[in-house]
């Protein structure tokens, strides 16, 4: 379809071109021009019939797969055309419709997609024939308007050169031993907490604890990525993380959600790269290339005290443990990989785990039995008189309870709730002929809380699930069963990383407050985004815990 309509609207411009010069030059061939030209907007008009009334019934070969019913031709199946949530009306068609693994679903203006409705379908998609399906277009424009990548690390090439020479990074040994950091900084921003808790004279005080957290996640992966302490927690108004923000915060913005549209029809990213100079001159270009910048910087720094890229040289001139320096230390990527390397932690890793520690207040302070729970075991580990020492903050992770609450919260409040992926290549999947260009959608969140995979309380917080024997797995029945961080080969590998920092922030603010939240009834409603986010954050009253 792209194809079509890249070519008919190349047609059309230059026709049109011909009838205005004809025009101005008082030609005798204005007429014929004329003529052509309504012939075109009729070939367009026969074009959009047959792919929005005959294709879904004739032509399709998934026409066989179950469809939901009352599709429309402007909104398809949705219920509107640019909905604020796309994910739920993907989750019905995967609950409510019987299929053997796909489900056929239709955009608005008749876009085709296949949803994946078993762990099946998925195993073979991310792990048998990980290489057959990429991101679509449309993620790869997002993650380039994020961080002004060059998809390198997209790529299937390229993703297994990004794996192979970052995993030292993230080794389960290698987050032990960033473990203390990221305490240093939960426990710094408790410390500024309480301060504003003693210098606030109003007895029921409300603190954005969303913010507190935001700036405490910049801080920990500004050590992590790049080994640079942003000092965000001290000064609130850092102008990298504001401007990061600004530009998160544009993502369901008119724009982005007709970009996304458009890119159904016509790929549009040539004519992105022409206009990339006015794009970069835009208040978001500029806010994006001042944090480039400063990823740059630090990577530049790094590289010079490495010298030529000769990897043991480079680990013992003590390159740090953050992950920019055993990127340096790998010898493979260039100074710019480098820095999308960690634009791309910058931009993902705070935003989604300060998310995920967002969720687990909210939760917590519902709970207060659960909190209470979890405050006795924290503390057993690291009593309030306690000094941290490095042992003690390493067992954190080891916290049964604890652990089962973050894998929870992972589990019941995916960042990322419906993810998509597009055929690079003719394919099968289930033994379905899956033609290149088919757009696959993935209903994360459908899966998380699938009662088939999960039980009967699927559908509810409950960390218990991941306690006893035997309960590793939360009681999935399947390794599919949870794909928060993906599947296969293309798993996050920062995942180790996500645990350690939501295990050590929600330690850090149970063992020293109770929590309560001012917009309890409010703090669940998801924000309007791409992502399962509170739209409001959490507004707490503390108070602070005594040591009996």
């Amino acid at each position: 379809m792209p194809g079509f309509v890249a070519s008919w609207l190349s047609i059309w411009v230059c026709t049109c071109g011909a009838v205005i010069y004809q025009a101005l030059g008082r030609s005798n061939g204005f007429s014929s021009l004329t003529i052509l030209l309504a012939i075109e907007i009729v070939a367009l008009i026969a074009w959009a019939l047959y792919w929005m009334l005959f294709y879904p019934a004739y032509f399709t070969p998934f026409r066989h797969l179950p469809t939901p019913p009352g599709r429309t031709l402007l909104r398809g199946n949705r219920k509107e055309v640019f909905p604020d949530y796309a994910w739920p009306e993907i989750r019905a068609a995967y609950e409510t419709i019987p299929s053997r693994g796909l489900v056929r679903f239709y955009e608005p203006l008749s876009t085709e997609v296949l949803v994946a409705t078993n762990t099946e379908a998925v195993k073979e998609m991310f792990t048998l024939k990980s290489d057959h399906f990429g991101h679509p277009k449309n993620v790869q424009y997002l993650i380039n308007r994020l961080t002004g990548s060059k998809f390198n690390f997209l790529s299937s090439h390229g993703h297994k050169l990004f794996r192979k020479h970052l995993r030292p990074a993230f080794t389960p040994g290698h987050v032990r031993r960033i473990m203390p950091a990221i305490w240093g900084k939960s426990d710094k921003m408790i410390t500024l907490i309480e301060r504003g808790l003693e210098n606030d004279q109003e007895p029921k005080h409300i603190v954005d604890l969303r913010d507190y957290i935001r700036r405490t996640m910049w801080d920990i992966f500004g050590l992590a990525v790049l080994g640079h302490d942003c000092r965000t927690l001290e000064n609130p108004t850092a102008g990298a993380r504001d401007r990061l923000s600004g530009i998160l915060g544009r993502l369901n913005s008119p724009a982005i959600k007709w970009g996304n549209f458009i890119m159904n029809y016509l790929d549009v990213r040539p004519l992105l790269a022409v206009l990339s100079p006015i794009l970069e001159r835009s208040q978001a270009g500029k806010a994006l290339e001042q944090i480039r910048s400063t990823v740059r910087h630090a990577a530049l720094e790094k590289q010079a005290k490495c010298g030529p890229p000769t990897p043991s040289d480079c680990v013992a001139k003590d390159l740090g443990l953050d992950i920019t320096g055993i990127s340096i230390a790998s010898g493979i990527f260039p100074t710019e990989e480098l820095v999308d390397n960690g634009m791309l932690f910058l931009t993902a890793g705070p935003n989604s785990t300060g998310t995920a520690v967002e969720w687990a207040i909210y939760e917590l302070a519902r709970r207060p039995t659960m909190q209470d729970r979890l405050r006795r075991e924290v503390s057993n580990c690291l009593p309030l008189s306690a000094t941290s020492s490095v042992e003690l903050v390493q067992h954190l992770q080891a916290l049964p309870y604890l652990s089962a609450i973050v894998n929870e919260v992972i589990r019941y409040y995916p960042f990322v709730p419906l993810s998509s992926r597009v055929a690079e290549k003719d394919t099968t999947l289930l033994g379905e002929h899956i033609p290149k260009g088919t757009i696959m959608l993935i209903p994360v969140e459908a899966f998380n809380r699938d009662v088939r995979l999960w039980g009967a309380d699927s559908d509810q917080f409950n960390p218990d699930r991941w306690l006893g024997d035997g309960e590793g797995s939360g009681g999935a029945t399947n390794a599919y069963a949870m794909l928060s961080f993906g599947a296969g080969p293309g798993t996050c590998i920062g995942q180790s990383y996500a645990r350690a920092m939501i295990a050590c922030l929600v330690a850090a603010l149970v063992r020293r407050f109770e929590i309560e939240l001012a917009n309890l009834e409010t703090a669940g409603r998801v924000r309007p985004a791409p992502f399962m986010k509170s739209e409001e954050g959490m507004m707490a009253r503390l108070r602070v815990v005594r040591e009996q």
